[in-house]
């Protein structure tokens, strides 16, 4: 099940894999990739077995073609680190881009890392795209205009009856922002208090088993 909301006087979705639907302008946002995560760990001698930015990049070609999109734009954090700048992802990367037409916002883990000559467009701070901004850092609350961001890796604990508690990835969608939960299959998260986010106004959606559920209470 997929979310909408209005951003700007624009229709958004939420889709259940982490992204952001622009129907009007057949646009996905996704955020915080980190490509390359695993093979820098593997370089420091950590046993993190391989091949998760290829599945990264898999679900996001599928995720294209099942909506008909575009546009890709990442919201920073393609990359993770120079250690994981390895032959055969730099590789993959190339081919994706030729099939997928791709603007990077670039990310705190991108501006000194990003490598040249990739079929790529990169912005180096903020994207204007009519009424929405793409960034990779959320704007501060009250900020004017409304923006799409990344860099936190959003979740939030949920609580059962029976005392269980359960972490999981969440949209955080403010009065002038989207924070997008990140799509990599290698990242960590930031765990968000409800209190906080009461404060600033913003509803959680989180996802779940291919479906989406906004919390209760705007938290």
């Amino acid at each position: 099940m997929n979310l909408s909301i209005d951003a700007a006087g624009e229709t958004l979705w939420l889709l259940p894999e982490g992204a952001a639907w622009w129907p009007a302008e057949r646009t996905l946002f996704v955020a915080d990739l980190h490509l390359g995560k695993g093979a820098a760990f593997r370089a420091q001698g950590q046993a993190v077995p391989a091949g998760s930015s290829a599945r990264t990049l898999a679900r996001l070609e599928v995720l294209m073609a099942a909506h008909k999109a575009t546009r890709l734009v990442v919201l920073g954090d393609f990359w993770h680190s120079a250690e994981g700048l390895i032959p055969a992802l730099l590789e993959s990367v190339d081919g994706f881009a030729r099939r997928v037409p791709t603007v990077l916002v670039l990310g705190n883990h991108d501006r000194r890392i990003h490598p040249p000559g990739l079929p790529l467009d990169t912005v180096s701070t903020a994207l204007a795209l009519g009424p929405l901004t793409a960034a990779h850092e959320p704007p501060p609350p009250g900020a004017s205009g409304f923006t799409l961001a990344g860099h936190w890796h959003p979740a939030v604990v949920i609580g059962s009856r029976a005392g269980d508690r359960l972490r999981r990835p969440c949209f955080v969608h403010y009065p002038h922002a989207l924070v997008l939960p990140a799509f990599g299959g290698l990242t960590g998260a930031l765990t968000l208090r409800g209190s906080e986010l009461t404060r600033d106004g913003a509803r959680v959606a989180v996802l779940g088993d291919g479906a989406l559920h906004w919390l209760p209470g705007g938290r």
